[in-house]
């Protein structure tokens, strides 16, 4: 009895080998929008994003398989911060602030009781200043590698929102819009002028 339940979890291990744990598209967080909304954000531009490890797009995951994303990690990761300004209306692609941003390090673990996912993200504007965002977002495991591998790719939107945010938040963020705020603020009231 002991013998067949055995050889039941390995067939099940040796089959789960051959799956593919695919990223499903980005979706955004309300919470994020209500967060960029409050900032009272200028509108930007996004460049496109680059990585340490060019055209990364998959993780292994334990013996389970890989967990994947199209484009790239990069790639999704960029698109993740267009979706989420233009939900604010904050995302204008003639805005004169321009930023982009490098995916310095990209990883997951799984365990019995956790599954992280750890992001690390460089956000630079057009005059090459910059600051780097390390995000780290732990949720539940699990004991079986099938539905930890499931729990890394479903809970990895969650953890791109939360980067997303952090780095939309950040003071070193608002510092590169504060020249085009400052304009925006102090720019004279000449509807009242007299036209001579």
């Amino acid at each position: 009895m002991k013998s067949g339940l055995a050889l039941s979890l390995l067939a099940l291990l040796t089959l789960s080998g051959c799956e593919t744990y695919r990223i499903t598209g980005y979706q955004p967080s309300p919470a994020t929008t209500a967060a960029i909304l409050a900032s009272r954000p200028v509108p930007v531009a996004v460049m496109p994003f680059s990585a340490s490890k060019p055209g990364l797009a998959s993780i292994t995951c334990r013996a389970a398989g890989p967990v994947t994303v199209a484009p790239h990690f990069a790639g999704y990761i960029e698109n993740a911060f267009i979706i989420e300004l233009r939900k604010a209306g904050a995302y204008d692609p003639t805005s004169p602030i321009k930023i982009s941003g490098k995916l310095e390090e990209i990883d997951f673990s799984t365990s019995i009781t956790t599954t992280t996912w750890m992001l690390s993200l460089t956000v630079s504007d057009a005059n090459q200043k910059s600051f780097t965002v390390q995000s780290t977002q732990q949720f539940e495991g699990s004991l079986f590698a099938p539905v930890a591998c499931s729990m890394a790719r479903d809970y990895f939107i969650p953890a791109v929102q939360k980067l997303v945010r952090e780095v939309l938040l950040d003071p070193r963020f608002k510092q590169m819009t504060k020249p085009v705020r400052d304009l925006l603020t102090q720019a004279p009231d000449l509807s009242g002028s007299e036209v001579r």
